[in-house]
């Protein structure tokens, strides 16, 4: 029996594991590296051990030793880092401890695509032809053809080639990108099935000879030949081929002896289905199985482990699950990795989370508060809908998705949302080119939203200026409205956009100018309630340095307020350097310990979508770079630091961005109930709006030091 399991792994992986192991009454143990201290996982566990710099979980040594160390008796791989090394496995075992997974021999069986496809074509299953390629041995090949890495997966060292003129160039990458991700830098070309599927088929498998296939999953809607919205059973499946699909799937489980639970993945096209791989470990999208067949695998994986026998048939599947990824990147520049500081994160009618039951599943490795890295993959989360049709799972977690409150990094739920309404993906026409072919990156408020949500940000911070939670319709009887002069603000928009909002307040009521017809019910720091056409609309109002959330049923707004960006940052902290707003360092113009003149341009920042030079105040040396091109930062970051030349006299200062706030001013404000006349308040000068430089151009993420340590076993 095992009594205490450490995980080697992170996230939501070990936070899932970690579920079932209280449930069993299993001790636990977390591993962490210097990056992850502060991490859910690492604070649920019953013990933890530090392994040090970000790339320690790829350390087999280091994380036999944590065993050794915290006294486990059994290992779990989770998915990705080290779950699918064969060396790995048997280290662990070699050191005395359980290891919960398929025997080392299998693992390596199924670790090269190449040798994995011989092995099925013994075995019977049905594969596409491959042939081993080089820069140098380019046979003759029938296009369009798709150039992967034999040693991986999850998109690395994969090259669509549709010119035979592309295809020594597209071998060569694919090498480099193989060799650096999984130290094999061998690849092989095999056709391309355009307008086919991504069918993958549930395994587990006990010590005793009986092997389950747990149903096929439907794993087509992907980006970048990832995996981002998963679903079981698959809408395209019938019964006959469903068990025809399993069988082969059995088939290819026994020829290997496998042990413990996999996945078998096919490509499903027009002339029928065939083999792509084995994930001899548990998968991402695990959780839509557990749904449907009501089985908690990872109980069933600890459980072989121990040497338990499985029933002799599995569970009948029941209803429909679909599973989406939330991942903090820009999918409309190029799916971008996103980092920074998770604000919030709300998932509204969620009654399970890592764990069977119930109709929305939250499975997460981040909590608000935390720190979004750049070291692993940018997976935030997954969430899970189950119910009894396919429409009934796909409506509420778009739903829920829509309604989710994410604050303080840019993520893919919008395009979430819009994949789970698109007719094409209700009627279940999916294929893996889904994502190319349609236009859902578009974000789910419209320009309309955005203007009006404006009004609301503009709106609550007025309040937030007079502590004023209601007025108009709210306020009490005999109380009549106060009238104010014109009052202003200005926003930038994701799209790069500037939004100005002027109103005041007459006898009437709010007049907003373009906002005929609105009126305000209610006003408070955080709520916003407006009326229009009859129609009254809720907007929860977030605030946070340099940034501003607006969620309503409209869509989720994310604007940076230009009215308050910092002073000039000479006048906040001498010689600094500071981010006005939150966003991503474009370009550096110059190298620490460059001499640098009053302003000269130092940092190019992008916010918004737009450039914002920053500038030297004052002639002198650049004696601290914080940042590169590519890294996130968030408002008020120390970006460099200027020393200054001696008996040098500053110039004036240029501001990074808009001409700042008189300081006397109060600020706009909303007007407070009084029983008498009226008496109007203070106009407020109207904010300056950031002068750009023009409109960014996507940008790739900084290379760190060290290569990201995101899954490099190729989890898709």
């Amino acid at each position: 029996m095992i009594r205490r399991l450490l995980v080697a792994n992170r996230g939501e992986i070990a936070r899932r594991v970690f579920r079932t192991c209280r449930e069993l009454g299993v001790e636990t143990v977390a591993v962490y590296s210097d990056a992850d201290a502060s991490a859910p996982h690492v604070a649920e566990a019953d013990h933890a051990v530090r392994l040090g710099d970000p790339r320690a979980y790829l350390d087999p040594g280091r994380i036999v030793e944590a065993a050794r160390q915290s006294g486990a008796d059994a290992v779990h791989p989770g998915y990705g880092f080290l779950s699918e090394n064969a060396p790995f496995a048997q280290a662990v075992l070699d050191a005395g401890l359980t290891w919960v997974g398929p025997a080392p021999e299998a693992i390596a069986a199924m670790g090269s695509k190449i040798e994995a496809k011989a092995m099925m074509i013994e075995a019977g299953v049905p594969v596409l032809a491959g042939v081993t390629v080089t820069p140098d041995e380019l046979p003759a090949l029938d296009l369009p053809l798709l150039v992967k890495a034999s040693a991986g997966g999850g998109g690395r060292g994969m090259r669509v080639v549709r010119d035979a003129a592309e295809l020594p160039a597209a071998v060569e990458s694919a090498q480099r990108e193989a060799l650096a991700a999984f130290g094999d830098g061998t690849v092989f070309a095999e056709p391309l099935l355009e307008g086919a599927r991504h069918i993958e088929v549930q395994i587990l498998a006990d010590s005793h000879g009986t092997v389950w296939a747990l149903g096929e999953r439907e794993c087509s809607i992907q980006r970048r030949h990832q995996k981002v919205i998963e679903e079981a059973p698959s809408p395209a499946v019938s019964p006959e081929l469903r068990r025809e699909l399993c069988d082969t799937a059995i088939r290819a489980a026994k020829a290997i002896g496998y042990v413990g639970a996999g996945t078998v993945e096919f490509l499903l096209g027009e002339n029928g289905f065939f083999f792509l791989e084995m994930n001899t470990r548990l998968q991402v999208e695990h959780p839509v199985t557990e749904c449907v067949y009501g089985v908690d695998l990872v109980r069933l994986q600890l459980e072989i482990a121990e040497g338990a026998q499985l029933a002799g048939l599995p569970p009948s599947p029941v209803g429909h699950a679909i599973e989406v990824r939330l991942y903090a990147e820009d999918p409309a520049r190029g799916w971008l990795p996103q980092s920074g500081v998770l604000r919030r994160f709300d998932v509204p009618e969620v009654d399970a989370e890592f764990r069977l039951g119930g109709r929305l599943r939250l499975d997460s490795g981040v909590v608000a508060g935390d720190e979004v890295g750049v070291h692993y993959d940018p997976m935030l989360a997954k969430i899970i809908s189950y119910g009894e049709t396919r429409a009934e799972a796909a409506r509420r977690l778009a739903s829920a998705l829509a309604r989710t409150k994410i604050h303080g990094l840019t993520t893919n739920r919008d395009l979430l949302v819009s994949v789970l309404r698109h007719p094409d993906f209700l009627s279940g026409a999916l294929d893996t080119g889904f994502l190319d072919r349609n236009a859902v990156t578009a974000p789910l408020a419209d320009a309309a939203a955005v203007r009006i949500s404006g009004l609301a940000a503009a709106l609550a911070q007025a309040s937030a200026n007079r502590a004023a939670a209601r007025v108009l319709g709210g306020l009490p009887s005999g109380w009549r409205n106060v009238v104010s002069r014109p009052q202003s603000a200005a926003f930038l928009t994701e799209g790069g956009e500037t939004v100005e909002i002027a109103y005041r307040f007459t006898r009437g009521g709010l007049a907003a100018e373009g906002f005929d017809g609105v009126t305000l019910v209610s006003a408070a720091p955080d709520r916003v309630v407006l009326e229009s056409g009859g129609l009254r609309h809720a907007f929860d109002v977030a605030a946070y340095p340099g940034l501003v959330h607006v969620d309503s049923p409209l869509g989720p707004v994310r604007l940076a307020p230009v009215e308050r960006l910092p002073e000039p940052v000479e006048q906040v902290v001498p010689g600094s350097l500071l981010a006005p707003m939150p966003g991503t360092v474009l370009r550096v113009e110059v190298e620490q310990g460059d001499t640098v003149t009053a302003g000269q341009p130092v940092i190019v920042l992008e916010a918004m979508k737009m450039e914002h030079q920053i500038v030297s105040s004052a002639s002198g040396t650049l004696s601290v770079l914080n940042v590169a091109p590519g890294r996130q930062v968030e408002a008020g970051a120390v970006l460099a630091v200027i020393e200054e030349a001696a008996e040098q006299v500053p110039a004036d200062p240029v501001p990074p961005g808009p001409v700042p706030v008189d300081p006397a001013s109060p600020g706009p404000v909303l007007p407070d109930p009084v029983p008498a006349e009226p008496a109007a308040v203070g106009a407020v000068e109207a904010a300056g709006t950031v002068e750009p430089v023009g409109a960014a151009e996507p940008v790739e993420p900084a290379q760190p030091v060290e290569p990201p340590v995101a899954e490099p076993a190729g989890e898709q």
